[in-house]
């Protein structure tokens, strides 16, 4: 049966290079709710937002907080084309009788999705790229409005 989910995305929150011990750091950390929801790694350059590292989790506060301690992933973010690195959360508002598990999982999903077929390159699973297939389109201008010229879909 399809869900009509609906959810609500928080502010960005800054990352900063860490003084000692860690690679990254959130300042703001309490800006970060505890609740359940999605969660992005993202770079900003000028107008361009690039995400870098896609997750769920039922605790968002305490799972971004584990992120920053994972040298793997932390040294991914840190070799990404320059930009500014936030963290952003997107947070379920559930409806009566949703499994709180599958829409997390099924936003997570649909966001990986969505990046890999923008042609975002994602540190998935311990800061590596997850395996995709590449599919080149050629055409003309009206299959263009059906599917980009070039996608990137993960392999499942």
């Amino acid at each position: 049966m399809p869900l009509n989910i609906e959810a609500r995305w928080d502010k960005p929150v800054p990352l900063s290079v860490a003084a000692s011990g860690a690679i990254y750091e959130c300042t703001d950390l309490d800006a970060i709710s505890q609740e359940p929801g999605v969660y992005i790694f993202f770079r900003q350059h000028g107008d361009r937002v690039s995400p870098l590292y896609i997750g769920r989790s039922k605790n968002l506060r305490q799972r971004v907080k584990q992120h920053l301690n994972s040298v793997r992933l932390m040294q991914a973010i840190y070799e990404a084309e320059s930009g500014s690195r936030y963290v952003i959360c997107c947070r379920p508002v559930p409806k009566s009788g949703q499994d709180l598990d599958r829409v997390l999982r099924i936003m997570e999903r649909s966001l990986l999705d969505h990046a890999m077929s923008e042609g975002h390159d994602l540190r998935q699973k311990q800061g590596l790229k997850p395996p995709h297939h590449t599919i080149s389109f050629r055409g003309n201008r009206t299959s263009e409005k059906i599917a980009r010229r070039f996608m990137r879909i993960r392999v499942r």
